[in-house]
């Protein structure tokens, strides 16, 4: 019988504050997109920061961590106005 190594407990204890850097550095990069005529790289940072905002949400579930009412209504806000 193996048991789990501390890095990867540690790895997990990590993983919400890992995924909330991803959210913000896709926010930033859809903030620069606005300033720019609308193209695929408009619509794929907005794919980006869906999934982003998606991998925090889920982790912070996983976790047990509440979901904050401004990041659950922004991802609903991001799901219905995706373009596909």
């Amino acid at each position: 019988m193996s048991t789990p190594t501390q890095p990867a407990a540690l790895q997990r204890a990590d993983e919400p504050a890992i995924l909330w850097e991803k959210v913000v550095k896709a926010r930033a990069v859809v903030t620069r997109q606005r300033h720019l005529p609308i193209s695929r790289s408009h619509a794929q940072a907005r794919a980006e920061l869906l999934s982003a905002l998606e991998d925090y949400v889920a982790s912070l579930t996983n976790h047990g961590r509440p979901i904050p009412y401004h990041l659950r209504d922004e991802l609903q806000i991001r799901r219905l106005t995706r373009h596909e």
